[in-house]
């Protein structure tokens, strides 16, 4: 057995326990989602705002499993240096490349899409907020509502859909606690608006904030998956190098 070989060997062991390690973790973790997803918000008022978690924790699932198989065989193919397992590593290696591939460039079409929906679902919380606090067209809210929207622009830095000036209105000329650098993310007023400097206002509206965030998330995602991808691929190389070896010395 070559150094070449015997390198290669162990850095696939050592690659393959970490993979199936992280395949069972996501099969736990995708399990206790799956079974416990509906009941994050039972008993609030956001159960309308809630989506189910199964579009996320069943590909995640499948993906744990898949990363489990491939981390078993990639070990027992090292360890031994079978052909054979090695060929069914570097094939599952190469089908898993093909579907990161067709995965991006699905996220790249369906961009627009995800930042919509998005949008959607921000809007409307908002317009209930403005119903309740500037408009007074509704008597109360709920308290998660309100935490939602104001814990939102507290964390996106932003105010309002568009800009600060969308809660000013009906001569109102306070804003929700969220827009106000200072807020704590806890104390609020019940009517939902509160007094704050313009000079602690975030100036940014949330629309475009929330798609400011999403266009960096998506970059973020796309360069890991061409890291993992160049990653696989390495995999892949080493496995030949040893498949060859194993070929030589039979």
């Amino acid at each position: 057995m070559g150094c070449c070989e015997t390198l290669m060997r162990a850095i696939l062991v050592i690659i393959n326990v970490v993979v199936s390690v992280a395949g069972a973790v996501m099969l736990i973790v995708g399990g206790v989602f799956l079974a416990k997803g509906y009941e994050f918000f039972d008993g609030t008022d956001m159960e309308n705002y809630s989506v189910s978690v199964d579009p996320v924790v069943i590909p995640m699932m499948v993906m744990g499993g898949i990363l489990l198989l491939v981390g078993l065989i990639g070990c027992a193919g090292a360890c031994s240096g079978k052909g054979g397992l090695l060929n069914v590593y570097f094939v599952i290696i190469g089908l898993v490349v093909i579907a990161e591939l067709v995965v991006l460039i699905y996220g790249y079409i369906k961009k627009d899409d995800v930042k919509e929906a998005m949008e959607d679902g921000v809007t409307q919380l908002f317009i209930e907020y403005y119903s309740f606090a500037v408009e007074k067209n509704i008597t109360s809210l709920s308290e998660d509502k309100i935490l939602a929207v104001n814990s939102f622009q507290r964390v996106l830095g932003c105010c309002g859909i568009d800009k600060p000036s969308y809660w000013l209105a009906n001569k109102n000329t306070k804003y929700p606690p969220g827009c106000c650098a200072t807020w704590d993310g806890e104390n609020y007023d019940k009517t939902g608006l509160q007094d704050c400097p313009e000079a602690k206002v975030y100036k940014v509206g949330c629309r475009e904030q929330t798609n400011s965030v999403l266009n960096d998330l998506g970059i973020i995602i796309i360069i890991i998956i061409l890291a993992v991808i160049v990653f696989e691929i390495f995999c892949m190389i080493a496995a030949c190098i040893a498949k060859k070896n194993d070929y030589l010395s039979a």
